[in-house]
């Protein structure tokens, strides 16, 4: 898609302009990064339909369109006019101005759980609010889920224009932006003009903000009309390739036949657009299309008189080199009826239609294949049935089950219990009834647990299918007394349907679907989507396509259904309770490489109910989710509440009484497994294992940050669980007196005496014994010093820091690069946070020089060259004159001390991150004297002797912080810089390293 939007790109008048412009100069730095910029927005436009399904195309096509349209409304002059930046600046726009229309399904989830602003939004409408607080309340979650989708779109509606600035300053705010012309950034000028789009034109009028001669470089920007131009030419995207918004809100499209539908009468004849006037004829089907054609025509008109009227100010330079010539108003008089009505205002909801949409569309169901597991759902029902009944009747039985797929129709047959016209008309027709959930089918004594819910996933048919049959013959209850068969064909869900006659004498039901040409199942896939969908069910499937005839053989709960390269497997916990309704295993493993992306989407998990797939997501611990292989099948007392599509699990007591079996099993096999190799193993083995556990996040708490999902149970007691393993089991490696390395258990340990060191990988230089020496000189004679064992074993800190609280203090030792941290019981010591969740504490001591430093890496950070963002994590020494400023104790003295806070750690880390590219460079670790470390604090001894450049960079940053807190107010203009001295960073930064060698 990307390089199909760039290739269209090229084509357009803007686009050949701006290369023109280039090639007189010889320079192509613009077009180049804009070509980059579009190859990476265009995917991301195309994702816009995710969370706006109803709503007018967004994507890339749109904005090219915009791009296009931007060439015929603007003169031939003016546009010979426009410089490179003014050009490319109206490019940036088109792709960006809506780009805020795209979420993740984890930000989608945050927003409508935490933002107020979702909350103001559900207040606002209220008939809304009050149904989705009935649907909760009814545990109505396909309704609750709908709406909330409602309301998600018209958020992302209202607020698009507000995140697409954020989206801009996050990926394009850097200094290495690509929107940029010889090393000066103007992303900001795009989003002025992409924040245009969502205001009135009168707010244009603000030459503050969007101005006439803005100086880049040696290039006037004319902002204002840029921003006209970006209005004008959005709202002027009408054509077949994307119709406009206030069209698709009045008809409200459900599925493709409606869209299709929509499409055909929705017939704009022709659209002239050209500098002088804009022209549209149209010729309508329906009234209800001329009124949303003609309401619109005069939102244009609007935007074109207001444009007009705006541009009519400029004077002399500005009036010549800017013009506007759209003097024509665009009238409504070729808008017209196709003779076959009279126009009105008047129109109608049909509502059963409406109902019928949704219950036969993707909206409902996601994925079309959903329309295999539901006919597969049905014949499993109809198979168990018989069985159980032929069971009762000491008869022998066979069940059968068979899916065809060829000549473009899918036939799902059966031998189960079959229709009779009596079940036909008052289940099969009756949307929303189940037998298999009825009164009348319990009341004949067959006991089976079926799978069908709903009674309404008949209708997904219409999403692969233009029309289908159904042939059906039901076991008699009186043999002497049969029913007839039925074969009936639905041709569409609206019309009548047509009931044929019927010769079938096999007891059973055969579906028949003739399938649309853009069906999702294929010869080749068919078993495998099969097995997807019904991993447990205990019938084999035999499959026809037209290449051969092979049988699907479902597994066993419990068996491993995929197999995962490169990862141990550590321990598993089996369950096989069938009066409870759970049968299969949990197997706990880890990656080779303490990779944490094997798992990441359960993709290697099966959880069924009654042999068929359900989600998994929700089923696994968040603290073991990438890390757990299930092959579960649920079943009577466990089974869940799906929604109708069975894409979701709904949160109830069941769905709480599942998850608790689940993680008490893991809880109690994890401890087992630990008690079983801490006594068969040797010490040394059972800590370098403990430490793999901990390595790939297997021991880890419930509220770690992931990015996958999974669910939190009881997190207090899980919390304790996890402690309690901790202290209990897991191996701490601390320096005895003598200065060797051993083991000790943290229940052994006294908890207000603990300190850790890192990892100290230096020992030629610096030894466990001079390290313990220093401790217990700055700390105390008892103190007990842990360490971390090797680069990417997991710190302790993270656990003693859940555990015991934040640390209390943090000491910067008389030794080069030592950097020791501690514990108390005092809950008013230690860190805090600010600044987007940045460390902060007052406990910050410097055994070298009475000042502390403004800051200081802490020792557990040993994994800065795998992740390089670890690197800015630093702890801020609060006390500093600097910060002290700003802090009122543990908070901001006021908004304006917040907003410098910020911008003082900004700059900060932007010189961290320098200095992270100097010192992870091969010219540094080639030069540098001392051998290379994952402590990072061994790592940047004498780097200012390395590179006095360093000290520079920190300085003028510091510099240009005092002089942005000045400009907005957080510190007094006729306040004199307070300096920065090799004294404000860490005191080893600058030591001679011809010391340190000696």
């Amino acid at each position: 898609m990307s390089e199909d939007a760039i290739l269209r790109l090229k084509q357009t008048a803007l686009f050949e302009k701006l290369l023109e412009k280039e090639n007189s100069s010889g320079e192509h730095e613009v077009s180049e990064n804009i070509i980059l910029v579009v190859r990476e927005i265009a995917p991301l436009l195309e994702r816009i339909p995710e969370n706006m399904p109803e709503f007018t195309l967004h994507n890339a096509n749109h904005s090219v369109k915009v791009v296009e349209l931007m060439g015929k409304i603007i003169p031939s002059n003016t546009l010979k006019y426009l410089n490179i930046i003014e050009l490319s600046i109206l490019i940036y726009s088109a792709y960006l101005h809506d780009i805020g229309m795209t979420a993740s399904r984890e930000e989608r989830e945050e927003i409508i759980k935490n933002d107020p602003e979702f909350s103001k939004l559900l207040i606002s409408y209220e008939e809304l609010s009050l149904k989705l607080d009935e649907a909760k309340q009814n545990e109505d979650h396909r309704l609750a889920t709908f709406i909330e989708d409602k309301l998600f779109t018209e958020f992302l509606r209202r607020k698009h224009v507000e995140r697409s600035n954020k989206f801009i300053e996050v990926k394009y705010g850097s200094e290495r932006t690509p929107i940029s012309w010889k090393g000066i950034p103007y992303y900001k000028l795009v989003q002025s003009v992409c924040d245009s789009h969502g205001l009135p034109v009168r707010d244009l009028y603000d030459t503050k903000r969007w101005r006439r001669n803005f100086l880049l470089g040696s290039k006037r920007i004319n902002v204002q009309y840029l921003s006209i131009i970006l209005r004008l030419a959005d709202i002027l995207d009408l054509d077949p390739e994307r119709t406009p918004r206030c069209l698709l809100d009045f008809i409200n499209p459900k599925d493709e036949i409606s869209i299709k539908e929509w499409k055909k009468h929705l017939s704009i004849i022709g659209c002239e657009i050209s500098p002088q006037e804009i022209n549209i004829e149209a010729e309508c089907e329906h009234p209800i299309y001329e009124r949303a054609l003609r309401e619109f025509i005069d939102e244009i008109e609007t935007e074109r008189k207001e444009s007009v009227l705006l541009t009519s100010r400029y004077k002399d330079d500005l009036a010549e080199k800017y013009r506007l010539d759209l003097l024509k108003p665009v009238t409504k008089e070729n808008i017209r009826s196709n003779e076959e009505y009279i126009y009105s205002d008047f129109h109608f909801k049909l509502d059963f239609h409406r109902v019928i949409d949704l219950l036969m569309g993707e909206r409902l169901y996601g994925d079309p294949t959903l329309t295999l597991r539901e006919l597969l759902q049905n014949s499993v029902d109809a198979v168990r049935y018989r069985e159980a009944m032929e069971k009762n009747e000491g008869n022998p039985y066979v069940p059968f089950i068979k899916v065809t797929l060829k000549d473009e129709e899918l036939i799902i047959e059966d031998n189960g219990i079959g229709m009779d016209e009596y079940i036909f008309e008052n289940y099969f027709l009756q949307i929303g009834k189940s037998y298999y959930n009825s009164s009348e089918c319990r009341s004949r004594g067959i006991e089976i647990d079926p799978v069908s819910e709903f009674g309404i996933g008949i209708l997904s048919i219409f999403m692969v299918a233009s029309n289908f049959r159904v042939e059906s013959r039901r076991k008699p209850i009186d043999p002497l007394h049969p029913s007839e068969p039925i074969n009936v064909e639905i041709p569409t869900a609206y019309d009548y349907f047509v009931r044929r006659p019927s010769s079938r004498v096999e007891i059973g039901t055969k579906i028949t679907l003739s399938l649309k040409s853009n069906h999702p199942f294929s010869s080749i896939s068919l078993v495998e989507k099969i097995s997807e969908i019904a991993p447990f069910i205990e019938y084999p499937i035999v499959i026809e396509t037209s290449e051969k005839t092979e049988t699907y053989k479902p597994y066993l709960p419990g068996e491993k259904i995929h197999d995962v390269k490169d990862t141990k497997e550590y321990f598993e916990i089996v369950f096989n309770d069938k009066i409870k309704g759970i049968e299969g295993k949990l197997r706990i493993f880890g990656s080779i490489d303490n990779s944490n992306t094997i798992f990441g989407k359960s993709e290697y998990s099966v959880f069924a109910q009654n042999g068929f797939s359900i989600p998994c997501d929700k089923l696994l611990p968040e603290n073991l989710f990438y890390n757990i292989q299930a092959s579960i099948n649920i079943s009577g007392q466990s089974k869940l509440s799906l929604s109708p599509n069975r894409l979701d699990i709904v949160n109830d007591e069941r769905y709480e009484k599942l998850i608790d079996i689940i993680q008490s099993g893991i809880m109690q096999a994890y401890e087992k497994y630990l008690i079983t190799l801490r006594d068969s193993v040797p010490t040394i083995e059972y800590a370098e294992i403990v430490n793999k556990l901990l390595e790939v996040n297997i021991h880890s708490f419930p509220d770690k940050r992931r990015i996958g999902g999974g669910f939190v149970y009881k997190k207090k007691e899980v919390l304790k669980f996890v402690e309690y393993l901790f202290l209990n089991y897991a191996p701490l490696l601390t320096i005895s007196d003598d200065g060797q390395r051993t083991y000790k258990m943290m229940k052994d340990l006294n908890k207000a005496n603990l300190a850790i060191v890192g990892i100290n990988d230096w020992e030629e230089k610096i030894s466990d014994a001079i390290i313990l020496k220093e401790a217990r000189r700055l700390i105390g004679e008892e103190t007990v010093l842990l360490m971390d064992e090797e680069k990417s074993s997991f710190p302790r800190y993270y656990f003693l820091d859940k555990i015991l609280g934040n640390f209390s203090n943090i000491y910067i030792t008389s030794i080069p690069g030592l950097v020791i941290i501690s514990f108390n019981d005092q809950i008013n010591e230690g860190t805090f946070s600010l600044c987007y969740n940045r460390s902060f504490t007052y406990q910050m001591h410097n055994d070298s020089i009475e000042k502390a430093p403004l800051f200081v890496h802490p020792p557990v950070i040993d994994d800065w060259q795998d992740d390089p963002y670890t690197f800015n994590d630093v702890i801020y020494n609060a006390s500093h004159p600097l910060f002290a400023k700003l802090l009122n104790y543990n908070k901001p003295q006021d908004e304006i001390s917040s907003e410098a806070l910020k911008l003082l750690v900004y700059q900060v880390e932007k010189c961290l991150q320098h200095l992270l590219e100097r010192v992870d460079s091969p010219s540094f670790k080639r030069n540098h004297r001392c051998k290379e470390s994952a402590n990072i604090n061994y790592v940047l001894v004498g780097v200012l002797k390395y590179n006095p450049q360093i000290f520079k960079e920190f300085y003028e940053a510091i510099e240009e912080y005092w002089r942005e807190a000045q400009n907005i107010g957080a510190i007094s203009h006729d306040e004199d810089f307070i300096g920065f001295s090799l004294d404000d960073l860490p005191w080893f930064w600058n030591y001679e390293l011809t010391d340190f060698e000696r």
